[in-house]
């Protein structure tokens, strides 16, 4: 019998084995800050576009236009999920538009059989630097044969081990468009790079990221920081450290960080997932 949960005015479709719905009627607050957050910058930029990497079933999608027609870039490479991506995307609208890959170096590949989770929230890290047919492309050469979402304020990162090193390969766009970032802070999906995620702060400063707001997992709003503030990045990092060590409570975090531009929106996005 086919899976569905209700996102926004959308019906999207899952596959069997998703845990959407397990995890939004456990965790209330759960996948709902980002939709809030589009409907505050549809706002300011009424010519708002969107950009998902890591789309998987359109969920992220349903929930970015949940409030008002949104055009959305849906990145996503696993062959598993990308026939229920198409479905939703149809249902969602005209303003949806696909492209069929996995972000990463250009030039360097993935071998699925070594990909963890596919058909779910595949993860990748076990399945780079391989010869396979299966090449990554870097987020400027999929915008470069997208040039509609070029300008995009708004842009979403959930790759399962990825997110870091897709921002920091990406500052010389995110400099420019300076969009709205909101990405999974997990540095424990790839241990081998444990300071992955305090670079990935500090690069963004360094582009003029001015104001991080975290939430944890199951989408409480935690607190507000501003770019100054360097000593609560790495207390954050250690507390998530701590959890992967001695029983996790929280599993990681979802950032949400505004280019000094759009300081102005900090009170209005605090509010959000506050009460």
């Amino acid at each position: 019998m086919p899976l569905y949960v209700e996102i926004g005015r959308f019906r999207v479709r899952l596959p069997i084995n998703n845990q959407l719905l397990h995890y939004k009627s456990s965790f209330h607050l759960y996948d709902t800050a980002l939709g809030k957050i589009a409907a505050v910058l549809k706002g300011k930029y009424p010519d708002l576009h969107a950009i998902d990497i890591g789309a998987n079933v359109g969920d992220t999608a349903a929930l970015i236009c949940e409030s008002s027609e949104i055009p959305v870039l849906c990145i996503e490479g696993d062959p598993l999920v990308l026939p229920f991506l198409r479905e939703n995307a149809a249902r969602l609208g005209a303003g949806i538009t696909i492209e069929e890959s996995f972000v990463g170096p250009d030039g360097k590949s993935v071998d699925l059989n070594s990909a963890h989770d596919l058909g779910r929230n595949a993860c990748l890290v076990q399945a780079t630097d391989s010869q396979s047919s299966i090449g990554l492309h870097s987020l400027q050469s999929i915008l470069d044969s997208h040039p509609a979402f070029l300008s995009s304020k708004l842009l979403k990162s959930d790759t399962e081990g990825f997110d870091f090193s897709i921002l920091q390969s990406s500052l010389d766009f995110l400099g420019q468009a300076k969009p709205v970032l909101f990405f999974e802070y997990d540095p424990h999906l790839r241990p081998s790079e444990p300071k992955a995620g305090l670079e990935t702060i500090d690069a963004l400063i360094g582009v003029g990221y001015s104001d991080f707001i975290f939430y944890d997992n199951y989408g409480n709003f935690l607190l507000h920081t501003e770019a100054s503030n360097r000593t609560f990045f790495s207390d954050l990092d250690s507390y998530l450290a701590s959890n992967w060590r001695h029983g996790v409570a929280v599993y990681y975090f979802d950032v949400c960080a505004l280019h000094h531009e759009d300081a102005d929106l900090v009170p209005q996005f605090r509010s959000l997932t506050q009460r």
